[in-house]
């Protein structure tokens, strides 16, 4: 008796191990490792050890404990109730040339953006949830986006920073990939794209300190100190980024996902000023205090890259940490306002442009 029940519970754990493996292999949301010739080609750059790539300090991952209770358990502090957006209408594509650029943030870290004549998304994560299943504790937190993907007329590029499901969403990349001219990406994230279907000749994928220029507009790889991953079998396969964006219109600083480091004040020395610089200032925590940046960080690093106007970024979309959800917002405003400076905090689907960033920006996260 003894020995069929663990026949039988031996069968039970084969049968949940196979069918698990199965399905991060079969499952399409997870994506694809670089191939083999790929990897071999990595292996010579001066960011990638051992098949993996490399962070330019060292960024141990978990520098303390978490309680997964606390992590998952619901708290009105750490999620909005119905979060509104406001909605990006047709007239955003229009006269293009004359508006000079525009930026609307869409939440967390994704942004849609016109420089001149180009259209350009920033990690266009606008699916429901930042995970591969929709857990109800990753669900966003508005539950209407500021515009449809597969409503956006055309796109000139899509930039990728890393390939984490809140910045990288199979959903969204499959609405928009037909209407895409080029994915500009760090190294290894086009084996998720071709997975997906978008043709190689779309994507280019870029090392730290690789360009691409178009006639009026540069976008350039920066080193971030982060991570990558979509499985537990692909830990840093792919490379994780920042970028600058230049133009004649204007120079604009997008840092992905990054702790705070040695890196920024290069970034801003070599590459600054910048006009604008979009910064991860959301989802902290001192467990993993070398992955993203805190509040005081944040407003550092706006001023280590010789900043304009600083934005938090990272926070208002979901729930990926045990903050506050508008702690990000409300303490970096702050520690801005006391230095003289600019901080702007539009709502989610907001338009800004040249004409109005010295607008007075309202505090509308107060009435959720």
């Amino acid at each position: 008796m003894i020995k069929t029940f663990f026949i039988y519970l031996g069968y039970s754990i084969a049968t949940v191990t196979i069918t698990g493996f199965s399905y991060l292999n079969l499952a399409p949301q997870f994506g694809s490792n670089p191939s083999a010739k790929e990897s071999s080609e990595y292996e010579k750059l001066f960011n990638y050890e051992n098949g993996s790539f490399i962070n330019t300090e060292d960024t141990p991952l978990m520098t303390g404990d978490i309680s997964t209770w606390d992590f998952f358990k619901s708290d009105s502090l750490r999620e909005p109730e119905k979060l509104e957006t406001e909605k990006i209408d047709s007239s955003f594509f229009t006269n293009l040339e004359d508006k000079e650029y525009q930026i609307a943030w869409l939440g967390h870290s994704a942004f849609l953006i016109s420089i001149k004549d180009k259209i350009i998304l920033l990690d266009p994560m606008l699916g429901s949830h930042a995970s591969p299943i929709p857990l109800p504790m990753l669900r966003r937190y508005s539950e209407e986006i500021s515009i449809a993907p597969d409503s956006i007329p055309f796109i000139d590029f899509v930039v990728l920073s890393h390939d984490h499901y809140d910045h990288l969403d199979f959903s969204t990349i499959k609405l928009i990939k037909d209407n895409v001219r080029t994915f500009l990406v760090p190294l290894g994230i086009g084996s998720h794209l071709k997975s997906w279907d978008v043709e190689e000749k779309n994507i280019n994928e870029m090392n730290w300190g690789q360009s691409y220029k178009t006639n009026d507009i540069e976008f350039i790889c920066l080193p971030a100190r982060h991570f990558s991953g979509r499985g537990p079998m692909n830990r840093n396969s792919t490379l994780w980024s920042s970028w600058a964006i230049k133009s004649e219109v204007l120079k604009l600083y997008f840092s992905g996902d990054t702790g705070y480091g040695r890196h920024i004040k290069k970034i801003g020395d070599e590459h600054g000023p910048f006009d604008i610089s979009l910064i991860d200032c959301g989802q902290y925590n001192l467990a993993w205090e070398h992955s993203h940046m805190f509040p005081h960080q944040a407003v550092s690093a706006a001023i280590e890259l010789k900043s304009t106007y600083f934005m938090p970024i990272h926070w208002g979309g979901f729930t990926l940490a045990l903050h506050p959800w508008d702690e990000p917002v409300k303490k970096s405003r702050k520690l801005a306002e006391e230095i003289g400076l600019k901080c702007i905090t539009p709502r989610i689907g907001e338009v800004l442009s040249r004409y109005t960033m010295d607008k007075q920006f309202n505090s509308w996260w107060d009435q959720y």
